[in-house]
Parts: structure tokens; sequence; C-alpha cells
């Protein structure tokens, strides 16, 4: 994908997995963010299509750039658009917040149907591993 068809499918925020050093398949130790895109794509040095990202001060390479569906409701693609917003673990036991916030938990931020769901709560553990640390509070 190019630049132009990169910003016609997703604006500045989509929340993405980015590899700045080389992908997983090449290299199963490489670095993995789970971040959102701050800038649009754009064309480096006439011949490489790159966008920003936050957690990161150097452009990555739009091959190194997986985007998360917003219809894809898989644990993991929850956790990894949640996760830049509320990077705290999900604790174990849900404690409701008052009116209207009352979906959410007042010890950990996450909603209440990601306190029953393990799958969930591996998910967004592994997102927190790879979440810039500029955004942990």
């Amino acid at each position: 994908m190019n630049a132009e068809q990169f910003n016609a499918r997703y604006p500045i925020g989509t929340p993405v997995i980015a590899y700045p050093g080389c992908r997983p398949e090449d290299d199963p130790n490489g670095e993995r963010l789970v971040t959102r895109t701050r800038s649009r794509a754009e064309v480096l040095g006439g011949h490489t299509d790159v966008v920003w990202v936050d957690g990161h001060s150097a452009c990555i390479n739009l091959t190194h750039i997986d985007p998360f569906s917003a219809t894809d409701n898989s644990p993991e693609a929850r956790a990894a658009r949640w996760v830049p917003s509320n990077p705290r673990p999900l604790c174990h036991y849900f404690r409701q917040k008052s009116d209207p916030a009352a979906y959410w938990c007042a010890n950990c931020g996450w909603n209440e149907d990601m306190h029953a769901d393990e799958a969930r709560r591996l998910a967004i553990a592994e997102a927190l591993k790879c979440l810039p640390a500029s955004a942990t509070r």
C-alpha cells in the first residue's frame, strides 16, 4: 500500500501495531508497538512510503505498519485499540463507577465485559507489553 492509499483508508489516530526495526516474521524478537498514527503517510525521499506513530521518534515504513480494523472484535484487536488510551493493567475484580460511567471499572478503567473474559485479559496484558514507554502513566 502506498501513502496515498493508506491516507484514503486510515485517518490520523488509527490504531496500529508498528514494527520499527523489522517485522516479526523476519525477527521474532524485533520491537513491536501497539500505538496510533500521529501523521498522514507520506513519501520519504521520493521512494519510501512512511508514517509517524505515537511513542516512536522516527517514521516507519508502511510495510511495517498493521492497522486494526474497526470491525475486528477479537480480544487482540480490542486490546490493541484501547490500550493506548488506557495503559493500565486489567484488574481481577470489577468495581462499578457511579453513573454515568457505571460500565467502567473504578479500579482499572476497563469495561465490565473485559473482566469476565480470560482471553481479553491476556490480550490486554500482551498489548500493554508492546505499548511505547512514553505512553505509560
